[in-house]
Formats: C-alpha cells, sequence, structure tokens
C-alpha cells in the first residue's frame, strides 16, 4: 500500500469523467467528483471516502435522518461502518462513519454473501410518531437474510447505535477474508470452497463477466491515494504488493477501509463499472433477482 498524502482539494462538480488509472498503487490525485443533487457536505464526504454518489451519509449527521425508507426500495445496504476502538481511548466509540445506499429491490441472499442491509418501517400503531422508526438488520448468510438486530421505536439518533451493531458484524466477515493461499494452479474450472456459486468473484470468471488480468482502481481522496487490484485466474483480487484476496470487502480492509463494502468500492478501470455492478448483472442472467422472504 502507498503512503498517504496531503488529501487533493475537491474539484467543482464536473460531468463523471473517468480519469485513466495509472499502472501499479500510486498515490496519484483521484478523478473529479460527479455531479449530484446531494447536499454538497454530503457529496465531498463520499467522493473523499471513496464511496458511491448515490450512498447516504447517516452518521456524523450531515442530512436529516431517514425515519421512512423511500418509495420502491427494499432496504439500504450497509456501505461503510467504521467506530473507533480503543486503539484512540479518548475517540473509544465514536462513530466516524456510517453509510449506506437504497436498493430498489431484495436479491437472494444466496448470490450476495455476508452483505448487511437496514429495513426501516413505521413503528406499529395507527398514527405512528414521524420521529420513531422501526430499524431491522438483515444479513445474508447461506440461502437465506437474516435477522441479526431490531431496534423498536429509534428515535433520530438510531444510526449512532445501530452503526455499533453493524461494524461488529462486518469485521468479524472481514475476519474470514485473510489473504488467500491458495495453490497458484487453482483456477475457475475449480471453483473455491465457500465461495463457488455464491456470486463471488470466481462465478463472475466462470460467467465471462470478469476476465483474468483485469485491473480496479479504489480512490480514495481523503488519503490522497488510488489503490489498484487486478484479477487472478483463481478467482481472487491481488493488490499491488501481491497480497490477494477471495473477497472484495477483504482487500478493502487490507489497505485501511475499516468496515467497508469492497463490490460497491472497486471500479474496473476500463469501464468505470463496481463489482456490484457485475454482480447484479450475474444475478440477472441467473434469474435471481428477487427473493420473496427472508429468515428470521
Amino acid at each position: 500500500m502507498t503512503a498517504d498524502t496531503t488529501p487533493p482539494t475537491p474539484p467543482e462538480a464536473t460531468s463523471d469523467a473517468a480519469v485513466a488509472a495509472p499502472s501499479g498503487d500510486t498515490a496519484t490525485t483521484p478523478g473529479p467528483m460527479p455531479v449530484t443533487t446531494q447536499d454538497d457536505e454530503e457529496t465531498t464526504t463520499l467522493w473523499r471516502q471513496g464511496l458511491p454518489a448515490d450512498a447516504v451519509v447517516l452518521a456524523p449527521s450531515i442530512a436529516a435522518t431517514p425515519m421512512r425508507q423511500p418509495e420502491n426500495t427494499w432496504a439500504m445496504l450497509v456501505l461503510a461502518a467504521d467506530v473507533m476502538d480503543d486503539t484512540d481511548p479518548d475517540r473509544e466509540g465514536e462513530v466516524a462513519l456510517f453509510a449506506g445506499c437504497w436498493l430498489p429491490g431484495q436479491p437472494q441472499a444466496a448470490m450476495c454473501e455476508e452483505d448487511l442491509v437496514l429495513v426501516l418501517t413505521a413503528p406499529d400503531g395507527e398514527s405512528p410518531p414521524d420521529d420513531q422508526v422501526d430499524v431491522e438488520m438483515l444479513l445474508a448468510h447461506g440461502s437465506q437474510w437474516l435477522r441479526v438486530g431490531e431496534w423498536k421505536g429509534a428515535d433520530p439518533r438510531w444510526p449512532w447505535t445501530v452503526a455499533v451493531t453493524a461494524a461488529a458484524i462486518m469485521g468479524r466477515c472481514v475476519e474470514t477474508t485473510e489473504a488467500a493461499t491458495l495453490p497458484p494452479n487453482v483456477t475457475v474450472d475449480r471453483p473455491l470452497q465457500g465461495w463457488g456459486g455464491k456470486g463471488g468473484l470466481v462465478d463472475l470468471l466462470a460467467a465471462g463477466l470478469l476476465q483474468a488480468g483485469e485491473e480496479f482502481i479504489w480512490d480514495r481522496p481523503a488519503r490522497g491515494t488510488r489503490h489498484t487490484a487486478h484479477i487472478h485466474p483463481n478467482g481472487t483480487l491481488v493488490l499491488a504488493d501481491g497480497r490477494a484476496y477471495h473477497h472484495p470487502s477483504g482487500a478493502i480492509a487490507a489497505l485501511g477501509g475499516k468496515n467497508m463494502s469492497g463490490w460497491r468500492s472497486w471500479k474496473r478501470t476500463s469501464d468505470r463499472r463496481t463489482l456490484s455492478d457485475l454482480r447484479t448483472e450475474l444475478r440477472a442472467h441467473r434469474g435471481q433477482a428477487i427473493e420473496p422472504h427472508r429468515g428470521q
């Protein structure tokens, strides 16, 4: 990983012009921010943290806390849950960043292993108050969406409470994505144990949506860095220093992205599509776009 440099000054909003990624992991200035209708401060925060422009910052608060879901959405996918630990005793437990993005439909859990989502609903009753909400946290595991947290009648400070649980769950998931130590002759014809058939990188390779050797980038303007990685034929994401990861979030964590979704962060250099975009296309090809129910 490259050393961090002074964060670049965000340019004025322009069209989403892609900046050609250099070869290797270098501290170059990431591309310009895209045009967006979001609040300028929120847009800048997302850009600096390397998060997609359609994300929502829940904490620290920039805009009003969502107390209901927008129409035609199923849940909010958690993209980042960074809570300060005891390495800084003065800030332990402080929510540094909690962000997500709205999902229009419910994908099959089997094709998005370890995704974490939040479902917001009005509390029970004839006229529930607008400043209270029921928050349900679901984790994709196996073939089900499992409930891993629930907060009834939460007030507008709910992101600060929920972020702690989200960070703990995402942290445990990332711990299972250690650097790969598989033999170099493993290919997509021999799916990696635990990943084949779950919408992982190896499945994208097998479906032809990824090609071995393709380059992906993760811009993190807050640290003045652009990280690069390449797809290995065995279904891993290989960083510039040679470390390889089965899961995109494991690669992000290795680069200092604390509890962040690698599926939404890594973009293919050639067309700027994220790994999440490719996984969505894979689900569509397999007719697994919507799941009718979830586990309890």
